[in-house]
């Protein structure tokens, strides 16, 4: 999801030893995602795996894809999950998702871990369970590699690895009411918060040409235009709205009609606040 701003995302399988950092502490989930009335645990990993965006970024065969083709910036595709996970334990997996970091200690890049610091266990069992039920297949892909103005990117801070961002982030997430909207503020963080920020505030990408403004624009929506949105990625008045519309189409559409309505609820709350 983060193609169209400093989109790289770096093989979990790529080598380089390193000293390995502790996980992030993490304070309690509030809550966790809908566990669909009748559906397996695996079930609910698989519906996890779309609303996350793990079938995006590593493509829906999770075999990874090409990600960034700027030889100026770098040359980078998602990592095939299906060759990298059989050399992680279920707690390297966890670290790498909540953490940024490979098994070997070195960190990710491009992968969203900041927003996945406080994913429910199991919610992350469930995801994992789903994962691994996929047999080892495609080509495993090279590394990053970085051209001058990705390193300069890298030097001057402006991209960051995925340990890093975890550290910026800790503890930060869209503001709390109470109870009756935890189970929201729980799911956008881990989704809205990839693109809007952690704490729905919008973000700054340099490179793209709108950059994902402030969740407060959702408190202009009706229920049904919300929906619609979420469902199909039209917008109100009929419009395509970019990369929310692709995401719209090809992982919130999994979401369910109770999710849909909790997010609307909470985002609406927050605009009025």
């Amino acid at each position: 999801m983060r193609k169209a701003a400093l989109g790289l995302a770096l093989a979990l399988a790529a080598c380089g030893q390193g000293q390995q950092p502790a996980p992030p502490q993490q304070a309690p989930p509030a809550t966790r995602f809908i566990r669909v009335a009748g559906q397996t645990q695996l079930q609910h990993g698989e519906r996890l795996a779309w609303v996350l965006g793990c079938n995006g970024c590593h493509a829906r065969n999770l075999q990874g894809q090409p990600w960034d083709e700027e030889a100026d910036y770098a040359i980078s595709f998602s990592s095939n999950l299906t060759r990298a996970l059989p050399g992680y334990s279920d707690a390297a997996l966890e670290r790498a998702i909540r953490a940024g970091v490979r098994v070997h200690g070195t960190p990710l890049w491009g992968m969203p871990s900041e927003i996945f610091t406080g994913l429910d266990p199991a919610d992350l069992a469930a995801l994992i369970a789903y994962l691994r039920t996929w047999r080892p297949a495609g080509e495993v892909h090279p590394r990053i590699a970085f051209g001058p103005r990705g390193r300069r990117a890298v030097a001057d801070g402006t991209y960051k690895p995925a340990t890093e961002l975890v550290r910026a982030r800790r503890g930060q997430g869209p503001i709390r009411f109470d109870a009756a909207h935890d189970q929201a503020r729980y799911m956008v963080r881990a989704t809205c918060g990839e693109c809007h920020g952690v704490t729905l505030t919008g973000d700054t990408w340099p490179d793209a040409p709108r950059s994902p403004p402030d969740l407060n624009v959702a408190g202009a929506y009706t229920r049904a235009d919300f929906r619609q949105l979420m469902r199909t990625g039209v917008a109100t008045g009929g419009r395509q709205v970019g990369l929310m519309s692709e995401v719209a189409r090809n992982r919130f559409m999994h979401f369910t009609d109770a999710e849909v309505d909790a997010i609307y609820d909470y985002l609406v709350a927050r605009a009025r606040r």
